[in-house]
């Protein structure tokens, strides 16, 4: 007898929670987040950086940008990173360094922050990545950035 999918080809939470939370994948997960947030606060120390700038009407709702080191007059191009955490962990200050990267390579950053489950919806963490996209596309060329050249990840 095959069993009933739960969710897709899945018929249990074990393998559900194996394709969906990374932090399952690898052998010590506390030390791979301490890693990330070494490397982001590096990045808030040495990089420029315009930090916790409001995109929506809420608290959660900010954005950190790191600007290319080297714009040209049209502006850099623009990576907006939308940080991890099973939508219910973490914030934009755990990924800072991400642009450690970018910005030398004359890419201009802006990692995300926004609202998590269970105090909010995902339809309202959609609701805010959108709302912080809409920002970048309305005014990153301020900060050096092209609107016309945004890459999400």
């Amino acid at each position: 007898m095959t069993p009933t999918p739960l969710y897709r080809d899945f018929t249990d939470q074990a393998q559900i929670d194996a394709e969906y939370n990374a932090s399952l994948r690898v052998a010590d997960p506390a030390a791979e987040l301490a890693h990330y947030r070494e490397r982001a606060a590096h990045a808030r120390a040495t990089l420029p950086a315009v930090l916790d700038v409001p995109y929506g009407p809420t608290r959660a709702e900010t954005l950190d940008i790191f600007p290319a080191a080297a714009a040209t007059a049209a502006g850099s191009p623009v990576f907006v990173f939308l940080h991890g955490g099973y939508w219910r962990a973490l914030s934009s200050k755990d990924f800072s360094g991400v642009a450690l990267g970018l910005q030398p390579r004359g890419i201009t950053t802006v990692v995300v922050d926004y609202a998590l489950c269970p105090r909010v919806t995902i339809d309202e963490i959609v609701r805010q990545c959108r709302a912080a996209l809409a920002w970048v596309l309305r005014h990153i060329g301020a900060h050096g950035g092209d609107p016309a050249r945004v890459a999400v990840g």
